[in-house]
């Protein structure tokens, strides 16, 4: 198995003080920000992706216990892993990508207390702290650990009374106990809270199409101007680009609205009677999570060890984000208007509007409120030839989602349907029954030969409930709404476990479902020699199947696990090249998925049976399962210490992944027009993405790393060190069905200097920078082009620099 681990020091040396920060320095991993959400990452290893509204393709774990991201900070940890490949076969939850596995410090039997306060520039202000006291001598211990941040934005916003975007606003804190009343038993009880108030990274627009049709070509006319401010704001000039007018210019300049519940003035009546004001959720996350874990282990015998973790955790997020990065423009909205209020779908002849110069906004609001628990039960066993692992696994995840999107220009809110409201919630139980062992020969002679095998049995259940419907704000628009067919798109009825209900006044999709696999790894192991190692790997991953949770079609209200078979062939080995020692690993992959779950952006006609342009559309992200798909690729890790003082570390993949035979992706039978009764979808002759390459998964990863101890400078003075790192990441493929958007590569660098036990005291002084050459880099974007009228990315932070004070004793 592919595992990379960074240590503590790793961690302090490479100036990893985020989450994100880890995609620079583990090979073959990506953090990108959620697609809806921006309180949320999401990690990808080796190309696996995590569609919105599936399971997680890396499952992270924290003392051993799943959980999402929204909780994660690093401070005070004692490593961070990266396990490649499908898991399940040895502990936890079953995942097809691969695991990230944080391990927080434990408490000593010493007293001890550090610290560490950074500031930087945009105003930086970290505070970490850790209070390790002994309660009972190699008895019980305490650990007290917490972090408080706070920074200005990076993202300077000219809109009046704003804030500033890209700031951080995070408390948190962590209290271990360490429990071991004998020499065979240990209890480590974690409880945890963290409160996050932030205006997260915006979604910046990047282009718009000059040749849409439909309600897409009536959005571009607005999206169109937001490409030529966005990029006057950066200090550039929009250009035509083929069909495309793309922004230029840097993206840290923004227009924008901002906060919570913020009241906007309206600018000018658009309408007799039209109200002054518009309420308006501007762009910001609330986060609450705490959780408690418990892990016990029992040394039953000196073959067998017990072992039990218990989870809880409950998390609350309030994400309000503008996907379009149009929030706070003023636009030209003659066209746009004349268009919506003309039900013959003639825009007035082109007649100019006499309501220009409309404040525009565009707004999803979204919260979470999710409750899981989760229990874990081993059974560990080691001999001289054979170690095993076997046990069961459980948790339970209650899921409340809500959103509602809107689209408004001046003090009405004018998209065909008015603001679109979600409900959802989802039940899911995870049961499992896992096994794993790994017999050594080398008693019945085969020296240094090792074969492992273990399987998994896993049931997944889903109970899903949701209400999608939309608001009206003027007698036209209701009576709309009140025609058959105009609220849920759907006719009463139940089919193949869900049930449909429409009513005039309900609009709700029920249903359940339960999933089962068998999973399995097995691998072949010989070590050559003491230091050097090669196996072979394969291993089958699931991923259960899941509800579309703002669909109104009952057809599409779940879709289907997604399988991968994996193999994995490798070599470790260690040495020396005269004086020099080095590492080197080496893994080759392929991973064969079916039924591959891919996401969808789709157009729908607002009424279902009656579809006309003066009625409007709206725009959908339904998730399919598609057929087969490959990728493969090869990963490299290398360490050599040229001299006794200077380190290198070097960490390499390349990748590439394809779509094959039969894989389809569903889209209306006429292309050009929305889906409705008379143009439905078209489950056979959609979109062929056989030999298309994933979207937003880079075919190469290189991270770079050195640290030199500079010996030479006497200790009394300080410990000093020096770090740099360089990452690279590979230009990413688009796909717009997907509603992925093209992004190309860049390289950053970073670098620490520390002087450690300064003057022979406890204290420590470092200067640190992440992206020196201050270059601009996309992350991760979205295209909605044809849909919806633009695409928007997502960047990665501006060049950040400041200076770290510690203290240790």
């Amino acid at each position: 198995m592919a595992v990379t681990t960074l240590t503590a020091s790793a961690l302090r040396e490479r100036n990893v003080s985020s989450v994100s920060d880890l995609q620079y320095n583990v090979p073959n991993l990506q953090i990108k920000p959620s697609t809806l959400y921006p309180s949320q990452v999401e990690f990808i290893l080796r190309g696996q992706r995590q569609v919105l509204y599936t399971d997680e393709n890396v499952v992270t774990y924290v003392n051993g216990v799943p959980q999402g991201t929204r909780g994660l900070i690093l401070y005070d940890m004692e490593n961070v892993q990266s396990l490649k490949g499908p898991q399940g076969t040895l502990f936890g939850k079953n995942s097809m990508g691969g695991a990230m596995v944080f391990t927080t410090t434990k408490p000593k039997y010493d007293f001890g207390a550090e610290g560490t306060f950074d500031y930087g520039n945009y105003n930086l202000m970290r505070f970490n702290g850790v209070v390790n006291v002994p309660l009972v001598d190699n008895v019980a211990a305490l650990r007290i650990a917490g972090q408080v941040e706070r920074r200005d934005g990076v993202y300077k916003n000219s809109y009046p009374g704003m804030h500033d975007l890209g700031d951080r606003d995070n408390d948190s804190l962590r209290a271990t106990l360490l429990l071991q009343p004998s020499s065979r038993f240990e209890n480590l009880l974690t409880v945890d809270y963290q409160r996050r108030n932030e205006i997260p990274y915006p979604a910046i627009i990047e282009a718009a199409p000059l040749n849409a049709t439909g309600f897409a070509a009536l959005v571009s006319n607005l999206t169109q101007q937001v490409v030529t401010q966005q990029s006057a704001l950066g200090g550039g000039t929009a250009q035509v680009q083929g069909n495309l007018l793309v922004r230029t210019g840097s993206p840290f300049n923004v227009n924008m609205l901002t906060g919570i519940n913020r009241v906007i003035p309206g600018i000018g009546p658009i309408a007799p009677g039209a109200t002054p004001i518009t309420p308006v959720n501007g762009f910001g996350s609330k986060v609450r999570t705490w959780g408690v874990s418990n892990s016990s282990t029992y040394e039953l015998s000196d073959v067998i060890t017990l072992k039990n973790i218990f989870g809880y955790r409950e998390e609350r997020a309030t994400d309000h984000s503008d996907p379009a990065g149009i929030s706070g423009t003023t636009v030209d909205t003659s066209l746009f208007l004349n268009c919506v209020f003309d039900p013959t779908g003639a825009c007035n002849g082109g007649v100019p509007s006499p309501f220009p110069g409309q404040f525009s906004n565009n707004n999803t609001n979204m919260f979470n409120n999710i409750k899981t628990l989760t229990e874990e039960f081993q059974v560990i066993g080691k001999t001289d030839s054979l170690n095993f692992i076997a046990g069961g696994f459980y948790s339970h995840n209650n899921l409340l989602y809500t959103v509602n999107s809107y689209f408004s220009v001046g003090p009405l809110s004018l998209y065909p349907l008015q603001t679109r409201h979600a409900t959802a919630t989802t039940k899911s139980d995870s049961y499992a029954v896992f096994a794993q062992g790994t017999y050594d020969f080398s008693n019945l002679g085969l020296e240094g030969v090792r074969l492992t095998a273990g399987a998994r049995y896993t049931w997944d259940k889903r109970d899903y409930f949701s209400e999608n419907f939309f608001s009206a704000s003027n007698a036209a628009q209701q009576q709309f709404a009140s025609s058959p067919g105009a609220i849920c798109n759907e006719l009463n009825g139940s089919a193949d476990g869900v049930t449909g209900v429409n009513d005039g006044t309900n609009c709700s999709i029920s249903g359940n479902r339960t999933y089962r696999a068998l999973t399995w790894t097995a691998s072949l192991e010989y070590q050559v020699t003491p230091q050097t190692l090669v196996y072979f790997a394969n291993r089958r991953g699931f991923k259960a199947g899941s509800p579309n949770p703002t669909t109104r079609s009952p057809q599409f209200a779940f879709f289907n696990p997604e399988r991968i078979t994996d193999y994995e062939l490798g070599f470790k080995h260690q040495g020396r090249l005269g004086s020099v020692p080095y590492r080197l690993n080496v893994a080759g992959f392929i991973g064969k998925y079916k039924d591959i779950q891919t996401q969808n952006i789709l157009t729908f006609c607002s009424d279902s049976i009656n579809c006309s342009s003066a009625q409007g559309t709206y725009t959908d992200l339904i998730v399919f399962n598609v057929g087969q798909a490959t990728i493969k690729g090869v990963e490299v890790e290398a360490s050599v210490k040229p001299f006794p003082d200077l380190t290198l570390d070097v960490g390499y993949s390349y990748q590439v992944g394809r779509y094959g035979k039969g894989s389809i992706l569903p889209q209306p039978t006429d292309a050009t027009k929305p889906i409705y009764d008379g143009n439905p979808i078209d489950y056979t002759g959609g979109t062929d993405l056989n030999g298309r390459e994933f979207a937003g998964v880079p075919r190469t990863t290189l991270n770079v790393a050195a640290t030199y101890h500079a010996s030479f400078i006497p200790e009394s003075f300080a410990k000093v060190s020096l770090s740099g790192n360089y990452s690279y990441r590979g230009n990413t493929k688009g796909l717009s069905v997907q509603g992925i958007y093209q992004t190309p590569a860049f390289g950053i660098f970073g670098g620490r200097l520390s002087f450690n036990e300064l003057f022979e005291t406890p204290m420590s002084l470092s200067f640190w920078a992440q992206n020196l050459t201050n270059k601009d880099h996309k992350l991760y974007c979205a295209d909605n082009l044809y849909s919806i009228g633009y695409a928007s990315c997502r960047w990665g932070e501006p060049r950040t620099y400041g200076a770290t004070l510690g203290f240790k004793f």
